[in-house]
């Protein structure tokens, strides 16, 4: 039976606008050996007419997910043959050296999941960012529950075997919606996956209006429920849960400042000055870590911005 080094699962709900340039993404790649599993959400704006002028072999599915995007990329995760799942969500695409650079990183190594940087586009703004991810550090899976997800769906790849052993997939829960990945990638971590972080971006990530986290609003409740589920219900580094609960609260609170700084929504210098003066060594250590970030990500920038 023919095993592919790499299935691509793609799920998509009327996105007929951005399928195709995900789709020939893959096609493109220089590393050829993979399947392309489509599952779309019974759409109904032209999306099945878009696959079919693909002569190429792309395995169709359609179901009805009623809005939780974890069941489609369950069902893909379920059918697919290959060694590896490589996630591609239909309004993002990739660069075409991707799945030939990671398959030379993975081959004969102990890795479980990888994740890449990406390009990070604006399609109202016309604004180019560059995001990294990870890094990986000791226990992994309380750094993820405390201080947010690492990841980025679209920029993973991740062993099918460790899936199957460990019985991972994405949670289903309407509550966990937009954040579904966040929770999965927790999964990896507690079950003492092999990471693997490349600052080389490889993808290009889109936000748009019908980006399902674009509402972050909604987006920091479905966080906010991720956490207290894993807290209460999954973890068992500590008992003192409550505890653990206030601390990872804390940092989510701050996440939510800052992004109604940067996103100029009703700027709340006085909340920020308020959790300054409450907490100042959470807000110190936090404001540290973030500009590293910033300045990390602006050297990679800068170090490949001539293969954007």
């Amino acid at each position: 039976m023919y095993t592919p080094f790499f299935s691509v699962i793609i799920p998509t709900y009327n996105q007929s606008n951005f399928l195709k340039k995900a789709l020939d993404s893959v096609f493109n790649q220089t590393f050829k050996n993979f399947e392309i599993i489509v599952i779309d959400n019974h759409s109904n704006d032209g999306t099945s007419d878009i696959l079919k002028r693909y002569k190429k072999k792309i395995i169709y599915k359609k179901i009805k997910n009623r809005g939780i995007l974890a069941k489609s990329r369950n069902y893909g995760i379920k059918i697919a043959k290959g060694k590896w799942i490589a996630f591609l969500d239909s309004d993002d695409y990739w660069g075409h050296n991707k799945l030939n650079i990671i398959k030379k990183l993975i081959q004969n190594s102990s890795f479980d999941v990888v994740c890449h940087s990406e390009w990070i586009l604006y399609s109202e703004k016309k604004k180019l960012n560059l995001w990294s991810y990870g890094p990986y550090k000791r226990n992994f899976y309380k750094i993820l529950l405390k201080h947010g997800n690492k990841f980025s769906t679209s920029a993973s790849v991740v062993r099918k075997s460790f899936l199957d052993k460990n019985n991972i997939l994405f949670d289903k829960k309407k509550e966990s919606v937009s954040s579904e990945d966040y929770s999965f990638f927790m999964k990896t971590a507690q079950n003492n996956a092999n990471f693997l972080f490349i600052k080389r971006p490889l993808g290009y990530h889109l936000f748009h209006k019908k980006s399902v986290s674009s509402n972050m609003s909604k987006h920091f409740k479905s966080q906010e429920s991720v956490i207290r589920h894993h807290i209460f219900n999954i973890q068992k580094f500590t008992k003192d849960k409550k505890k653990l609960w206030l601390e990872a609260k804390i940092f989510l609170d701050l996440r939510i400042i800052f992004f109604n700084l940067q996103s100029k929504k009703k700027a709340k210098f006085k909340n920020l000055f308020n959790f300054f003066m409450n907490k100042p060594l959470y807000f110190i250590w936090y404001i540290k870590n973030l500009l590293i970030k910033k300045l990390k990500d602006f050297l990679i920038y800068l170090f490949y911005k001539s293969e954007f």
